[in-house]
């Protein structure tokens, strides 16, 4: 298989994602994790939010939580990136002084910073101790964050943001428009439009991108497949299986078998 999931024995700082010659998803997704891709070869046409960006090989992506995104290669033949994940816990810390209207950040790496990057991800899968690897994940992505050519501001409409928060908190939950609508105050048919204007998905597409990104933390945890399926608010496993594959291009028993 060519896709490849790597994660630090002993602990949950971050997971690696390696991709050659595969589609990374089928359709808009989310992570709750920062991501940071770099890409080896070939080009991409990014869609973060409804927003289109031409990517090619060594350049980086940072991608802010909860962000809805799909990564087109534009010839799947030529193509070979790696992915990072970074949880919440290990982010904050990286992120605290920072611009909080900084939405995504695109560089393009130097020869130097491209080494320093495939050097990191080596020491993550090396023998290195513990506290080596975290110096290095540290040392390398603050260096990106600081020198991040772009960074976008996002108008930001406050009921919607309100609204997002509320389904990423419910959404295990079985929610409906009605409730939303009798919660807000707004108009059903408003919140479709607004939200899908925002976050170039809807409420309902929104929460199940939720519910599959938690079942993913989920298989770490639970080799049960048809629970982790249950706890995640899917009672069909088939339909498990088919939103979670159209997410991360593999089907939850290859995600199993590919982490290394």
């Amino acid at each position: 298989m060519s896709i490849c999931y790597y994660k630090i024995e002993g602990c949950n700082l971050l997971e690696i994602k390696k991709c050659q010659n595969e589609l990374q998803a089928y359709k808009d997704h989310l992570h709750e994790e920062l991501s940071i891709g770099f890409i080896q070869k070939g080009a991409t046409n990014l869609n973060v939010n409804g927003k289109e960006y031409y990517i090619k090989a060594k350049e980086a992506t940072v991608i802010y939580p909860f962000a809805s995104h799909i990564c087109q290669p534009v010839d799947l033949t030529n193509w070979e990136f790696t992915m990072i994940y970074i949880n919440k816990d290990f982010y904050k810390n990286i992120l605290d002084g920072m611009d909080e209207a900084h939405f995504m950040g695109i560089k393009k790496l130097n020869d130097e910073e491209y080494k320093k990057v495939n050097d990191m991800i080596a020491t993550i899968k090396g023998n290195e101790t513990l506290i080596e690897k975290e110096e290095k994940i540290i040392s390398v992505l603050v260096d990106i964050f600081i020198n991040c050519d772009i960074n976008i501001d996002v108008v930001k409409d406050k009921q919607i943001e309100e609204i997002r928060k509320y389904i990423e908190i419910n959404f295990l939950e079985q929610l409906k428009l009605d409730d939303i609508e009798m919660h807000f105050g707004l108009n059903k048919f408003g919140i479709i439009r607004s939200f899908k204007n925002r976050y170039n998905t809807t409420p309902a597409a929104y929460q199940l991108q939720l519910r599959v990104n938690y079942a993913k933390h989920l298989i770490m945890e639970n080799r049960n497949l048809v629970q982790v399926a249950l706890n995640s608010g899917f009672y069909d496993q088939a339909h498990f299986t088919k939103e979670f594959k159209k997410a991360y291009a593999i089907t939850p028993k290859q995600y199993l078998k590919s982490i290394k």
